[in-house]
């Protein structure tokens, strides 16, 4: 989780600040303006960024019975508009398409469709509420122009990049489109729009309007998908009935499989007794993607990565004595490389299909091996958001997969700052860090909301996501005082909010030594006796 951290804080304050109201006298209007095919290819060409071929604007392909994510740096740039660069493979977090300060600045997506039909249309975008409340979007495509006003995160809470849905859907012909996307109507000097880009934050960095990606899905299709996501929809009253869990990040590293050997499963759920937790998210996968136990998928890949010993099972039975549930965290993104290798493959053009074949198979042998004793393989999938989403994935399938040993297992696929990525992930997957827990607003959830379909939860840390102790000094500690946990965990009860803390624990869990902060589970106690009365 950590590896988001950074780029979550950036984006967190970048999209927070109230104090540059004086800039919406530079411009009277912002438009998202997508034109016609002619006046895109009259524009100067871009600036180009050093881009591996994979990374290249190419031909989408659209899926007629699911949503195509496509991602802005897909698309041909030209004028000011850019995006960091790739030079390799790798998937990075950083890739907003920025620069936005003229009526030259144009990005134009190529997509095929097989056939003629008129497709839902969706932008990802983030901007300063000082310029998107004066912004309008404007899309059209042939003889089609679609004007309505930008959408706005005044809700004062996560998501921080919404989406935004036109109301009237957008007739592609069959075969090749272009969808252009440009901003208009800039009032001022060109000394003064430049000021806009002097608004830095405290990383020197500057968002007046940014984008990540659109979306595009037949109408037909898409209440197709909600219908099948919302059969698929895990029950979790249970777990706002059991209050709180607790998180564990038992990351992987170079003397992992001593580590899992040495693992005291008995001191360990005595220590998650005293915390009043109702159920453990343990985190696998996390660091070098080793795996707690054993798994044909993953030795089918490459051998060295599993364990002998079958510590999720030690888990799930001993936990379960005291009538708690474990639930399993996953990061499909963290050491992958070492483990399966680039994950748009190895050919002259992108391919991920390997990869997804991959966690498909590995969720649906971890769920089958389970079945219902496990609560979910993955009940926080993380770098969803950042990562995953860029390369468009197959999430049904992968919800299928992790629910074919327990349908009943609520999946979480972690968003971050966005809305929320598919109809089929069951809660709200954020990186909370040490922050108290936000209480995101009920018609964020409701029908067309940015969080539609999805549960309120929360999932912040203590102490760190880890780190332990370092010659018995605790790295870490509280962020808040015993009085304020207990007021945030009984605010969460009453709004139904489900709370997943994490401890941060010592590399090695044994009963030599303390492997959570003492004062973090003193804290835990008052919790439990103030919010479950036992």
């Amino acid at each position: 989780m950590t590896a988001n951290s950074m780029d979550s804080d950036h984006l967190d304050k970048l999209m927070k600040k109230r104090n540059i109201r004086w800039i919406i006298g530079l411009l009277t209007m912002l438009t998202i303006c997508v034109v016609s095919d002619g006046y895109a290819q009259d524009q100067p060409n871009a600036p180009k960024a050093n881009l591996h071929p994979y990374w290249a604007p190419g031909v989408y392909e659209l899926r007629p019975d699911d949503i195509t994510s496509i991602m802005g740096f897909r698309a041909e740039l030209t004028g000011n508009l850019n995006v960091a660069d790739r030079p390799t493979p790798a998937v990075v977090n950083n890739a907003f398409v920025r620069g936005f300060k003229t009526e030259n600045d144009i990005m134009t997506w190529e997509v095929n469709a097989p056939y003629e039909a008129n497709y839902t249309v969706s932008f990802l975008y983030a901007g300063r509420d000082e310029i998107m409340e004066q912004s309008t979007v404007q899309v059209s495509c042939g003889d089609t122009v679609i004007t309505e006003k930008a959408v706005v995160a005044d809700w004062g809470t996560r998501p921080l990049v919404p989406r935004h849905t036109l109301k009237q859907p957008l007739l592609l012909k069959k075969g090749i489109n272009k969808i252009s996307l440009r901003l208009v109507d800039f009032q001022g000097t060109r000394e003064e729009r430049d000021a806009l880009d002097a608004v830095k934050n405290a990383k020197g960095k500057t968002t007046p309007f940014a984008l990540w990606s659109m979306e595009l899905v037949r109408p037909e299709a898409l209440v197709d998908i909600k219908a099948r996501a919302k059969a698929m929809k895990a029950d979790v009253q249970w777990m706002i009935d059991g209050k709180y869990g607790l998180f564990v990040h038992f990351s992987s590293s170079a003397d992992y499989q001593e580590r899992v050997k040495a693992f005291d499963v008995d001191a360990f759920v005595e220590k998650v007794v005293e915390t009043g937790s109702s159920w453990v998210c343990f985190t696998c996968s996390h660091g070098a993607h080793y795996w707690p136990g054993p798994s044909k998928t993953i030795d089918a890949q490459k051998p060295g990565f599993t364990c002998e010993r079958d510590l999720i099972r030690e888990l799930i039975d001993g936990l379960a004595k005291h009538d708690i549930r474990l639930m399993l965290y996953y990061n499909p993104n963290s050491g992958i490389k070492r483990l399966y290798g680039n994950v748009y493959g190895n050919g002259p053009e992108r391919d991920p299909s390997g990869y997804f074949n991959f966690l498909e198979n590995h969720f649906r042998e971890v769920s089958l091996r389970y079945g219902e004793d496990l609560v979910t393989t993955a009940a926080y999938v993380d770098d969803c958001g950042w990562q995953v989403y860029q390369l468009d994935p197959p999430w049904e399938r992968l919800v299928k997969a992790i629910k074919a040993g327990n349908p009943n297992a609520p999946v979480g696929f972690s968003q971050n700052l966005f809305a929320n990525l598919t109809p089929f992930s069951d809660f709200v997957v954020s990186d909370g860090a040490g922050r108290a827990p936000e209480h995101q607003p009920a018609f964020l959830f409701e029908e067309g909301g940015q969080l539609e379909g999805q549960t309120p939860a929360a999932w912040f840390y203590m102490d760190g996501w880890g780190g332990g102790a370092r010659n018995g000094v605790w790295r870490g500690k509280p962020k808040f005082s015993a009085e304020e946990y207990i007021e945030i965990f009984k605010k969460a009860d009453e709004a139904n909010m489900p709370i997943t803390i994490n401890l941060a624990s010592s590399p090695y869990i044994t009963k030599d030594a303390p492997f959570f902060n003492p004062a973090c589970i003193d804290i835990m106690k008052q919790v439990r006796k103030a919010v479950k009365g036992d």
